[in-house]
């Protein structure tokens, strides 16, 4: 059973390691374009980005989400 846990463990990280790897060859062959790939303005970038830290302090403290 322990051998079970551990090869899913195993699984896991490696799935984890290659995402990851993924990630940060798609960020710099993006990096490396040059393109400004801005879609939305900032002004609704800082909006969002309040919006979400707003989002996640409701979920965390029970007030949205909660049981």
């Amino acid at each position: 059973m322990v051998r079970l846990i551990l090869l899913v463990a195993f699984i896991g990280v490696v799935a984890f390691a290659v995402t990851a790897a993924l990630g940060t060859i798609q960020a710099l062959a993006r990096a490396g374009t040059g393109k400004d790939d801005e879609i939305m303005p900032v002004k609704f970038q800082r909006i969002t980005y309040v919006l979400l830290v707003l989002l996640m302090f409701g979920v965390t403290t029970g007030w949205l989400g909660g049981l």
